[in-house]
């Protein structure tokens, strides 16, 4: 008896810890700058946050069932080169063609993954360097986006003083929750990522169940793209990139386990907060930029060791 409700006692402060590290950041930082809690500072901030959101939610579906995925970023900032060529030829259908190749790129290496049983880290590592030079070799610079960019530019908007990008960011983000709450998929998910061995007895499908995991991934990273090109007006090899570790970063800080099977995309969104939010303090406080790697990688140690299943650590998935 006790011992139960010492582990809901425990799962709770877990639930419940990254949203008291959010409220703790912005009042230490409203305290030190008191404009930051200004409505206009926040909107700014929440807007500030979308491709981050967009990112983190992909890296999230793949993370649930205890894989990774290094190419995430790569694969959005060569979705942006894509994206700011077709829109001025094709327009929307261009849009959508770029959409659906990064959503195949992430199935194939779904595919890869699981068929041929090579580590996810494996895999997407070699395909962050191969979209990152694909992008280098199609757009040397920057590609910019002048006829066709009302496509992308409504997400530039702002609809009652909101960000719609960052809107939209959610909606996409609530979009998979209630998938993964309501469909077989999301079941199998966690079961893949509590262990795959007996997700894999039980006859769940593993190697289509990554596949559409991994094909996920590759669709936000089309969307991060996307935004990214209606942010900067333009599409660039590289825009993307430095984004790899925050986004993971917001994962695990919002409590989702890197070994899989525990955690959820409402624990990302509060992630995504925390990290838009240390961004912002690295400044306000008055650090050098270059901090920001040096506070990812805090975070990320400090994460996984407090989330991590230490019984699936010989595991490599």
């Amino acid at each position: 008896m006790f011992s139960t409700n010492k582990e809901r006692l425990d799962s709770t402060l877990k639930a419940f810890a990254p949203i008291m590290v959010l409220v703790v950041l912005l009042a230490v930082l409203g305290w030190i700058q008191p404009s930051f809690l200004s409505f206009y500072s926040l909107r700014v901030l929440v807007g500030e946050s979308s491709v981050l959101l967009f990112l983190a939610t992909g890296q999230t579906i793949v993370i649930l069932f205890g894989g990774i995925d290094l190419s995430i970023a790569a694969l959005a900032s060569l979705a942006s080169v894509l994206i700011a060529l077709s829109v001025h030829t094709a327009g929307a259908p261009g849009l959508i063609g770029v959409l659906v190749l990064t959503t195949g790129i992430g199935a194939a290496q779904g595919y890869i993954h699981a068929r041929a049983q090579v580590p996810s880290f494996v895999v997407t590592l070699a395909g962050l360097g191969l979209w990152s030079g694909t992008a280098l070799v199609i757009a040397p610079a920057t590609i910019p986006v002048l006829a066709g960019y009302p496509v992308v530019g409504w997400l530039n908007s702002r609809v009652f003083g909101v960000s719609t990008s960052f809107a939209f960011a959610v909606a996409a983000l609530v979009s998979i929750m209630v998938m993964l709450r309501w469909l077989p998929f999301g079941r199998y998910v966690y079961a893949i990522g509590k262990g795959e061995r007996a997700a894999l007895v039980s006859g769940i499908r593993v190697v289509r169940v990554k596949m559409l995991a991994f094909a996920l991934s590759g669709l936000f990273a089309g969307f991060a793209g996307m935004e990214m090109v209606a942010r900067t007006h333009s599409g660039h090899p590289t825009i993307a990139d430095a984004l790899l570790l925050p986004c993971i970063a917001a994962v695990v800080v919002g409590g989702t386990a890197i070994t899989g099977g525990s955690g959820g995309l409402g624990r990302t969104l509060v992630g995504v907060l925390i990290i838009a939010v240390l961004r912002v303090g690295i400044a306000v406080v008055g650090l050098d930029p270059g901090y920001e790697p040096l506070a990812y990688g805090i975070v990320v140690i400090g994460a996984v060791a407090l989330t991590i299943d230490r019984s699936k650590i010989t595991i490599v998935k």
